[in-house]
């Protein structure tokens, strides 16, 4: 799964500062470094209407359900999500990109790892729900690990090549293509001192 990830850091990260600059200015917010959690804001490109490029637009990480109780959604599998009706039209219809520094993993010892590409960010592959008020709602596809990341977890977020970005976004048959390779390389950091640590909402 995929339960955090890193926007950017204190490091000089032109790229994703540039989208943080952007998106803060559009909204009169102030979305900071750091690490993004379930329920934050965060940036997300998602498709134009005119399907010309991306827009840059701030949803909320999470999808918020009612099953007999309060559920809150972060992740959807990659390999089943046009078989859920919870999620089919929003994959159809509504794909997103949510650009990272990197992602992190937990292992059984509950050692924390992040992974970050060989550029200076990231793009993860997912969807959004329209809401009528507030934020829209967002997901993280996750996908079976590719080899550097199989010995700490059983699962991973999808990561979109940004050479193929565009084509996420508009072609549902290119889309799921992409979800099934693995062309982003990816770095491991085991991050010293922390464990993992219980989200609650």
């Amino acid at each position: 799964m995929c339960g955090r990830y890193m926007l950017y850091s204190d490091k000089e990260e032109r790229a994703i500062k540039a989208i943080v600059e952007e998106v803060n200015q559009k909204y009169q917010t102030a979305i900071e470094n750091g690490d993004i959690y379930p329920t934050d804001l965060a940036p997300v490109y998602a498709p134009r209407e005119d399907r010309q490029g991306m827009e840059l637009e701030l949803k909320k990480w999470g999808y918020h359900r009612h099953f007999g109780k309060k559920t809150l959604l972060i992740n959807a599998r990659s390999e089943t999500v046009m078989e859920k009706a919870i999620f089919r039209d929003d994959f159809l219809n509504r794909r997103c990109l949510i650009p990272a520094k990197g992602f992190y993993e937990w292992n059984e010892k509950k050692e924390k790892f992040r992974f970050t590409g060989t550029e200076e960010l990231i793009y993860l592959g997912g969807f959004f729900h329209g809401q009528t008020e507030g934020f829209d709602e967002f997901m993280i596809m996750t996908k079976p690990p590719v080899e550097l990341v199989a010995p700490i977890h059983n699962r991973m977020p999808v990561v979109i090549p940004a050479d193929q970005a565009i084509d996420f976004l508009y072609s549902t048959e290119t889309a799921i293509k992409i979800m099934n390779e693995n062309r982003v390389a990816l770095k491991k950091e085991l991050i010293q001192g922390e464990k993992q640590v219980s989200f609650i909402l």
